[in-house]
C-alpha cells in the first residue's frame, strides 16, 4: 500500500503539474485565503438563518474543533507518518510545510467534516461543499505536503465526525434538513 501511495503521490504532485494549477492550488490549500470569506459566511448563517441557523453555526465551530483536534493531536502522533518532503527525495513543494506528521490530513478532515455536517442540514449545498472539500484535499497532495492516503484518511475521519455530529444535533436540538417536513404531532387535534 505504501508503494502505491508514493506512486500516486508522484503522479498527482509531478506528472499532473501545470502552470495554472501551480498558481491556483497554493491559494486553495492555504487557510489564510479562506479565513475572511468563511467568517463572513458563518456570520451570515448566524444572523440571517434564525434559531436553526444559529445552532448550526455554533455547532460548525464544535465540528471543526473536534475534527482538527482528533486528526492533529490524537491520530497524527499515533501514526507518526512523515510528510512527503521528509520521506521522499526531490518532492515538488509549492508551499512551506512543517515537521508535523502527515496522517491523517487535518485540512481534509476539517473540510469533509464541515461539508458532511452542513450539507446534512442544507442539502442544496452538498455538491458545492463536497467539490470544495475534494479540491482542498487534492491541493494538499498537489503542493507536496501530503500523500494521497493522508487525504483519504482525513476525508473518512471528517465524514464520520460530520455525519455523527449531524445525527446528534438532530436528536439534541430537533433540527431538520432544509426541505424536510416537521414531524406530525399525534397529540394535536385535526
Amino acid at each position: 500500500m505504501a508503494a502505491f501511495d508514493r506512486w500516486l503521490f508522484r503522479i498527482l504532485n509531478e506528472t499532473a503539474a501545470n502552470p495554472v494549477l501551480d498558481a491556483v492550488m497554493p491559494l486553495i490549500t492555504e487557510r489564510a485565503y479562506f479565513i475572511v470569506p468563511l467568517i463572513l459566511l458563518w456570520i451570515l448563517l448566524f444572523w440571517r438563518a434564525g434559531r436553526r441557523g444559529r445552532i448550526i453555526a455554533f455547532l460548525i465551530l464544535l465540528v471543526i474543533t473536534a475534527s482538527d483536534q482528533i486528526s492533529a493531536h490524537v491520530l497524527k502522533p499515533l501514526f507518526a507518518r512523515e510528510r512527503p518532503p521528509y520521506a521522499l527525495d526531490s518532492v515538488r513543494l509549492l508551499v512551506d510545510t512543517t515537521r508535523s506528521f502527515s496522517f491523517p490530513s487535518a485540512h481534509a478532515s476539517n473540510a469533509f467534516a464541515v461539508a458532511s455536517f452542513v450539507s446534512s442540514f442544507y442539502r442544496h449545498t452538498k455538491v458545492f461543499l463536497y467539490i470544495l472539500a475534494g479540491l482542498v484535499a487534492y491541493s494538499r497532495v498537489y503542493v507536496g505536503v501530503h500523500f494521497p492516503l493522508d487525504m483519504l484518511g482525513g476525508a473518512v475521519l471528517g465524514l464520520a465526525i460530520g455525519f455523527s455530529s449531524a445525527f446528534l444535533a438532530r436528536r439534541a436540538f430537533r433540527l431538520k434538513s432544509s426541505g424536510e417536513k416537521p414531524p406530525s404531532d399525534s397529540n394535536s387535534a385535526p
